[in-house]
């Protein structure tokens, strides 16, 4: 078997600032290279994708240069999806040095607990748009109500390729389908979005949830997005809380057991290598 993790991440709380990790929360440490690598070891990740992980904004170039160097040490590191801040003042030269740098695919200014109407002010956009004019592409992290105002996004900016994360976060615990499903819908007709089935233990009770629960989600995604824009993403060390990496896996595996074998390797690697423009593993 062939699998590209394209979510995985790593943070360092004594080298970069996190302002979302709260004091004595189970995120309150260091995740390292080290800690995928022992927490994947049963799956055969092949090659794998750095998400940034909402460091402040200032350091967004010293995040990717140290995961750049963690790429010397294993080589799966393939590319990675950089942070740049749109409303901090520097934006541009730092999207102009994020771009320069080989590894470098993607670009992510986070959406999720932002005010409604974030996705669609004029600066957003404009940054978005700046993004995809370098020849990367944009990475949507939002939760669900905000899907709407995300289609205004993708809707201003056609010629863009746009990747979204965790499905857009569907409210799983509450058992809430609707509006998300309708909406997930409507946001798979553009054919420039792909979509991660990835984070969706995370979503639901981290201590009580099924599989089946799950499931329905990321079938609903597979189905509306098709086997040619389904990435699988592991959304490490977030999965942890949930229980981890080998708990999700074994859920994509039941996702796409009565798959086509083409398709499970379109969800698995085929996409990934293509979206994330990689070379060979």
């Amino acid at each position: 078997m062939h699998v590209i993790d394209t979510h995985a991440h790593f943070w360092d709380v004594d080298t970069l600032h996190y302002p979302w990790i709260e004091k004595g929360s189970p995120f309150d440490r260091s995740f390292h290279l080290s800690d995928y690598q022992r927490a994947s070891a049963e799956v055969p990740v092949r090659r794998m994708v750095f998400v940034e992980c909402d460091a402040h904004a200032r350091c967004s170039v010293a995040e990717a240069e140290w995961v750049a160097g963690l790429a010397q040490a294993d080589p799966r590191i393939q590319g990675i999806v950089a942070r740049v801040s749109f409303l901090d003042d520097e934006w541009k030269a730092t999207l102009d040095r994020l771009a320069a740098m080989p590894l470098v695919r993607g670009i992510r200014d986070n959406i999720q607990d932002k005010p409604a109407g974030f996705a669609v002010q004029d600066r957003f956009v404009a940054g978005v748009r700046e993004v995809h004019d370098r020849g990367l592409h944009f990475e949507l992290c939002l939760k669900h109500p905000q899907i709407g105002e995300t289609i205004g996004l993708v809707r201003a900016c056609p010629d863009g390729q746009f990747v979204l994360d965790h499905c857009a976060k569907p409210g799983i615990a509450a058992a809430l389908r609707e509006p998300w499903h309708s909406d997930m819908r409507e946001l798979a007709a553009f054919p420039n979005v792909v979509c991660k089935i990835s984070g969706l233990i995370t979503e639901a009770d981290w201590e009580k949830w099924v599989p089946d629960e799950i499931l329905w989600y990321a079938r609903a995604c597979a189905e509306a997005f098709g086997p040619e824009r389904i990435l699988f993403g592991s959304d490490w060390p977030v999965s942890e809380v949930a229980g981890g990496f080998m708990a999700w896996f074994r859920l994509a595996q039941a996702l796409s057991a009565n798959w086509s074998e083409v398709d499970r390797e379109r969800f698995f690697w085929r996409n990934a290598e293509r979206v994330y423009r990689l070379t060979g593993d």
